[in-house]
Order: C-alpha cells, then structure tokens, then sequence
C-alpha cells in the first residue's frame, strides 16, 4: 500500500463509521491527516528519518497510543482512542473487516476559528487568555519532570549538537528559501552565543528547567472552547524534541505569536509566564531560542517544498519558509547586540534593588557608582560617608570621577560584547548622556529605568537603611530635600540628543520587588524589537 493509494482511499467518505459530507486533508512531512465533518482521523507515514521511527505497523501503533496518552495531558476529551484501518482485499474501512493495515489516532473534530491564531487574527482574544495560557503552562512545567532515567537533556552539548543538525539539513534550502548570507549571518551568531554561554545552559540543568513538555506549541495548536483552553499535537516521537527547556517551549509560542504580527501579545505571554513560574532567567535564552523555533520551522518548510506534493501551496510554503528565516535573522542579530541598561532615580527610590535584580537575572556586568566612588577613594563599600551634601567623596569633582570611571568600566565591557547594568543616581542629564554616549559607540542597545516612589516610601526606605548596619549606599534623609532640588528630572522628549535611541521605562518601585524585577525584564525584552525595526521603542510607558 503506497501513500498515494491510502491518501486517496481516505478521502472517500464511506469509509468513515460516520456520516460525514466531506473529507478534507492536511500534511506534514510524517503524518496524513483526514478531518470528517465532526471526527478527525490521523495516520503516521511508514518512513524512518533518524529522529523519528514510523518504519512498521507496530511502531506505528504504539506511536499512536503514546500520541493519545501524552496530548491528554492538557487537551480534555479531544483524543478518543486509537482505531484500526482495515482492507478485504478491495475497500478500506474502519469498521471490523478484513485484515489490520494501518493504525490511526481518532479525535474530536475542533472547530479552525476556535484557534488562538484565528481568534487573535480576527481581534477576538482578550490578553487574559494568554495569562490564563502562561498559568496553566507554568502549571504544566512545574508537575512534569523529565523522567530521572533519561539521558540528560538540555544541556549545552545537546543544543549544540540540534543546531549543528540543522545547519547540516538546510545546506539544500540556500538559495531557495535560505540565502547564503543569511545561513552564515545566522551560523556565526549562534556559534559565538554558544561559546560565550555555556555556563548558562548548565545552570539552566541544574535548576530544574529542564521538562517534560509539550515540545510544539504553536497558535494553531491552541484551541479555546467555552473558555478552556485545549492544547493539541504535542510531540510524541521523539523524548529528544520534549524534554527541553521551559525556556525553549515558551520562546516557541512567543516566535509563532511574533511571526503571525502578535509581538505585543507575544510580550505579554512571556511576562505572564515569567510571573506565573518566577523564572526570570529565562530571559537570558529567549532570542536564542526563539531563533532556534524559527530557523527549524523554515527548515521544516524547505523540507515539505523539497516533496513538492501536487496538493500543496508551493507558494505558500515558499513565503513561510523565507519569512520563518528571515525572523531566525532578526533574533540572530539581537545575539550579537550588547545591551547598556542604566537605574536612575532619586536616592531611596530603589534603583539599586532595581538594579541588582536584573543583572542577576541576565547574568550581566554590574556597576555601581556607590561602590565605584569608595575604591577609588581605598574604601571598603561599605564605610559610611555621612558628609554634608556636595562634600568629599559627594563633591562635584569626585561625582565627575565617579561618572567617567563608571563610562570605563562600561565602555571596556561593551568592547568584548558583554552587557552591562550602570546603577548610579543619574541626577544631571549630562551623567546619562556621558554613558548614552559609551553606548552609542559600542552599538549597544540602550535602556534607561526610571525608579520611582512616593516621598513617604522614600523617607520609610531611608529611614531604615541609617539603622541597619552594612549599607553601601550613604543615601539618607538628612540630605533627601537638597538631592531632590538639584536633581533634574528625565525629560523623555529630549533622552536620545541626538545619541542612539534609548528606551525609557518608568518604574514604580512600590510593588514588591520581584515583581518590579519582572517587569523591568519584560520592558527591556520589548524593547528589542523595537531595534530590529530601526525604530526607538515607545516613550510613553
């Protein structure tokens, strides 16, 4: 029995147990899928590719019984069972009859405008659905460990070894849907992170990012039903393409929402994830993946163009395939940019909190003016200084210092590609355009965090910063009306002079602190977008 003769067999209508009016079909490079009026049938194709083993009836059963009991894991009675495909010698049926000659997972038919992708495309979908998708995900990861017999998965060596693999398949797609600037552009950025970032990946290992999950998620594969969420077609074939980083899995949807023109919604899954599972590093990997879920959706197009099947929109896939690359590009070049975040803020509005939150979560340079200040003078940091304001280490001349010592420093980090968080007071304009400027020459993208809190906060901050031991910062509130006078505010109109567009975020620090973490995380990953375009990110948050 060829392919040919079971797609045609299948589209015969009285073949089915149910009446239906029509057959429709669906492909993918391993499956043939035939969807009834109301039931959908799936059959895998006899075919052995390395990463997947279909090459007998009885692998092809038991494919299809793992296919049914994984999907039911966040999908409710969508999968219905694994049936038989029976021929007399002359018909094909499902109905007992004849001998056993393929093996087909049977589902409930959902309807196509009950997608995400169709309902966000026709303005349908509220953004409470994507944080309710992110929870349940966040849920789903948490309870769904990678079977602790398995090979590890994850690491660094593994994810090398898959962008190896598809660097090697898409040799054939160059010049086709994949030119040979993009290939090596892309090739050289994912080669540089991965030298650069090991210990990221095994730090991801070692915190128990690594999970059982749904390995394909993508919009067409969430469906909203009576406001539940039934998620389908996760990968069964292979525990390789599964067991992987939450990381990896959330970068997936985030690409797909990105490729269908949903970024914002795009940005708000993944900070609703982010919350919802407190994993904050995960925004260390997300371009990195991103790319990855891209670059194998166009390999995965030039694949289905190379069959080149008489029912196929050739054209279609053709379009897919240049875009799915294209946007792998785009997050290959993010790879390569530095990033230069600087805290402004006046002293007690929680800057430095702030600050040291997310150079922790990004695995980034941090330097501090307060720390900065005191070596240069000998000083341990945390000796106080309780000058009067504008006196010895606080003296214009000193702070002057401070700011090209901290230009230095960044502008030495930047230099090696490495990103950099600058957390200083920032009181004149002059100080954020001296380390704009460091930016600006290194290519980096800029970010300007803006904290702050209502004086009552400041002064409760301050308050007790004197009575705790310890304390780098000599912020207090004896000086707190002197510092505000002479402070001058971020004036957004006039940020940029004439520098590298800098994105500014305006952070109320009164929320708890993880919180204000997460969304300066989720701030500056917009942002990145934004640069891909040329364009600075919006001003008005």
């Amino acid at each position: 029995m060829t392919l040919a003769a079971l797609r045609q067999a299948l589209m015969e209508p009285a073949i089915y147990p149910e009446p239906t009016t029509a057959v429709e079909i669906r492909e993918t490079h391993i499956s043939l899928v035939f969807l009834t009026d109301h039931y959908v049938y799936k059959i895998k194709k006899p075919i052995e590719l390395g990463f997947v083993d279909y090459s007998t009836l009885d692998k092809r059963r038991a494919w299809c019984e793992q296919e049914v009991m994984l999907n039911r894991r966040l999908s409710q009675t969508v999968y219905l069972d694994v049936v038989p495909l029976y021929h007399d010698g002359s018909h094909y049926r499902f109905s007992d009859g004849g001998s056993v000659v393929e093996y087909a997972v049977k589902m409930r038919r959902l309807p196509t405008a009950a997608t995400l992708e169709a309902r966000l495309k026709h303005g349908a979908e509220p953004l409470s659905t994507l944080t309710q998708l992110a929870r349940q995900l966040a849920a789903f990861h948490a309870s769904h460990p990678v079977p602790t017999a398995s090979k590890p998965y994850g690491t660094h060596e593994r994810v090398e070894a898959d962008w190896q693999e598809n660097f090697d398949q898409t040799t054939r797609a160059m010049d086709r849907t994949l030119s040979s600037e993009q290939y090596h552009r892309i090739q050289q950025a994912v080669t540089a992170f991965l030298a650069q970032r090991k210990g990221w990946f095994e730090q991801r290992v070692r915190a128990e990012r690594i999970r059982d999950c749904h390995g394909d998620l993508r919009a067409e594969h969430i469906y909203i039903e009576d406001g539940a969420l039934q998620i389908i077609d996760c990968i069964e074939f292979n525990p390789q393409f599964r067991y992987i980083d939450v990381a990896s899995e959330i970068a997936f949807l985030a690409m797909d929402l990105e490729r269908l023109g949903f970024a914002a919604e795009a940005d708000a899954f993944v900070q609703a994830y982010v919350e919802a599972s407190q994993d904050v590093t995960l925004y260390r990997l997300l371009d990195f993946y991103r790319c990855y879920r891209a670059y194998v959706r166009g390999k995965v197009r030039s694949f289905l163009l190379q069959e080149a099947a008489p029912h196929r929109d050739v054209s279609r896939l053709q379009r897919d395939a240049v875009g799915c690359f294209a946007l792998a590009g785009r997050y290959a070049q993010r790879l390569t940019r530095p990033l230069l975040i600087m805290t402004t803020g006046l002293i007690g509005s929680g800057k430095s909190t702030v600050a040291e939150g997310v150079a922790e979560a990004l695995d980034f340079s941090l330097f501090s003016s307060d720390r900065v200040r005191k070596a240069r003078a000998g000083l341990c940091p945390e000796t106080p200084q309780r000058v009067a304001f504008g006196d010895g280490l606080y003296s214009a001349s000193t702070s002057e210092q401070t700011y090209e010592a901290l230009a230095n420093l960044a502008r030495s980090a930047l230099r090696q590609g490495l990103s950099v968080v600058v957390d200083a007071t920032f009181s004149k304009q002059a100080q954020r355009t001296l380390i704009q400027s460091v930016g600006t020459d290194a290519g980096a993208d800029c970010y300007l965090i803006d904290c702050v809190a209502p004086e009552a906060v400041i002064r409760e901050r301050l308050e007790k910063r004197m009575s705790v031991p310890g304390s780098v910062s000599d912020g207090r509130w004896a000086i707190f009306p002197q510092f505000k006078q002479q402070y001058e505010p971020v004036n957004v109109e006039t940020l940029d002079g004439g520098l590298m567009p800098t994105s500014y975020i305006r952070l109320d620090t009164t929320q708890p602190v993880e919180r204000s973490v997460q969304q300066a995380l989720g701030e500056i990953q917009k942002g990145r977008s934004a640069y891909d375009d040329g364009d600075a990110y919006s001003r008005s948050r």
